[in-house]
């Protein structure tokens, strides 16, 4: 009996005037967002490797002189991913570079950006299209499963005869979901063949598993709404009214929910000013130039502005552990100012996920491996590879006779006092920065708590709908 409510639920929607439309909605919007991605994508692949290819062509240049490369900057840039397609996360507007050295690994920042003014427009990927107009198509195909065949009149010969309620309520509920998904299907089908057939994206084998996840994704995101739409049906006693109370609800957690997130990260997480973090900086070089003075690193740890090496007042030793003191004090600072940046931004995500849309978005973003989390990986991936780049470096050193074996950060000390080697290395040799992005299962895991939670939305509401309708009078 349940397999025939599934069916006629099923034929019903497909032949309604609201499957055609969202079927047209899902390949419009798909196919504009597929057009667009590839053109980004192929810019941004070209800008990528021109700058990679530059960095390392300048890093290669100070292979001549082992210490050089203790101190050549380099910068590293997000490498464009094919899953952009899926969620971008505002990878647009998130800083995309960061300045590394030996000593330092700056926060990342914007380089190389266009129109800034672009920002206020969103990008059209699924993640979005799932998210805004397709959830609210969803609440068409439910909004009058109850109350509109109450008005009707079928609702009341249907519960005459011996199907149970509880079949009812499932066989809408899947008969809506199955026909629904469809449009889904069909419109990321278009995006891939749009994106496979440009032949300027190489997607890997394994993302093909993160675009499956997407979508199933999607579908546990918009069966929340399907779910709300048979809820409020099963309340109400008019279409009407239906209509309107989830145009309201669906305002507030897509739209106004999400939003008030950087209201709430910016008034419970205190992040100072930079003006006052430079002053902070400025102190902490102060303070160690005090502490040198004083004596506490050794005999002139001081005096570093000296060129000849045999100047009685230089004492490179206690000059390495002044300097490099001071240097790890900056880093620190660094650290902990970038340590705030994030616990604002996930301050104001943990409140935005109060609605569905939010956990759907940062979930998506997690299985895609896009977004902020994207982003603060690349800085702990250029710290880990400061650490790997300085093992290199001193292991290097320790096989040259003729240096002190002194490694701190003043090149122009080390350059004229010879404490380090400076001695060619083969660059095939030197450790490469090489960003990693995490695998499917690490991402599966980091992002279960908001598919776990976009699962209890469709359990309570399910719960809701099965309990109002068991009580609904059909008459």
């Amino acid at each position: 009996m349940m397999g025939q409510v599934i069916r006629k639920e099923v034929l019903a929607n497909l032949l309604s005037l609201r499957f055609t439309l969202a079927l047209l909605m899902a390949v419009v919007l798909f196919a504009v967002g597929g057009f667009a991605y590839v053109a980004r994508y192929q810019q941004q692949s070209e800008d990528y490797w021109k700058q990679t290819n530059e960095n390392l062509t300048k890093f290669s240049d100070n292979a001549r002189q082992l210490y050089k490369l203790a101190f050549h900057q380099q910068r590293f840039w997000r490498q464009p991913t094919p899953l952009t397609l899926c969620a971008e996360g505002y990878e647009r507007y998130l800083p995309n570079a960061i300045r590394s050295s030996l000593y330092y690994t700056r926060p990342p920042s914007t380089s190389g950006r266009g129109n800034f003014l672009l920002r206020r427009f969103s990008d059209i990927d699924w993640a979005f299209i799932v998210a805004v107009p397709l959830s609210f198509m969803a609440l068409l195909f439910t909004y009058d499963s109850f109350c509109g065949e109450r008005e009707a009149g079928t609702l009341r010969l249907m519960l005459a005869g011996s199907v149970p309620r509880y079949q009812i309520l499932i066989g809408k509920y899947l008969g809506a979901l199955v026909a629904f998904g469809l449009p889904l299907l069909v419109g990321l089908c278009v995006s891939l063949v749009i994106v496979v057939s440009s032949g300027k994206v190489d997607i890997a084998a394994g993302d093909w598993w993160r675009f499956l996840g997407v979508f199933l994704l999607s579908l546990l995101y918009l069966s929340v709404f399907l779910l709300l739409g048979m809820f409020v049906s099963s309340r109400v006693s008019h279409s009407v009214s239906s209509i309107v109370v989830l145009l309201l609800i669906w305002a507030g957690i897509v739209v106004l929910a999400p939003s008030f997130g950087s209201v709430v990260a910016e008034t419970s997480v205190d992040l100072p000013p930079v003006s006052a973090f430079r002053e902070r900086v400025l102190e902490a070089m102060r303070q160690a130039d005090r502490d040198a003075e004083a004596g506490k690193y050794g005999k002139n740890a001081h005096e570093i502005w000296h060129e000849d090496p045999n100047n009685p007042l230089i004492n490179p030793p206690a000059a390495a552990r002044y300097l490099n003191t001071k240097a790890a004090d900056i880093q620190r600072l660094w650290e902990e100012r970038h340590g705030q940046v994030l616990a604002q931004v996930e301050a104001g995500r943990r409140f935005a996920c109060l609605s569905p849309a939010a956990l759907y978005q940062r979930a998506a973003e997690t299985l895609a491996g896009t977004g902020i989390g994207r982003c603060a990986a690349l800085y702990r991936q250029a710290r880990d590879y400061q650490e790997t780049l300085r093992h290199y470096l001193i292991a290097e050193d320790t096989q040259d006779p003729n240096s002190l074996h002194l490694l701190f950060d003043f090149d122009f000390g080390v350059e004229r006092w010879g404490t380090f080697s400076k001695r060619p290395v083969d660059f095939s040799d030197v450790p490469k920065f090489q960003p990693r992005d995490p695998a499917l299962a690490e991402s599966l895991q980091l992002a279960m708590w908001d598919i776990g939670a976009l699962g209890l939305f469709n359990v309570l509401l399910f719960a809701g709908s099965f309990v109002s309708f068991l009580r609904y009078d059909v008459r």
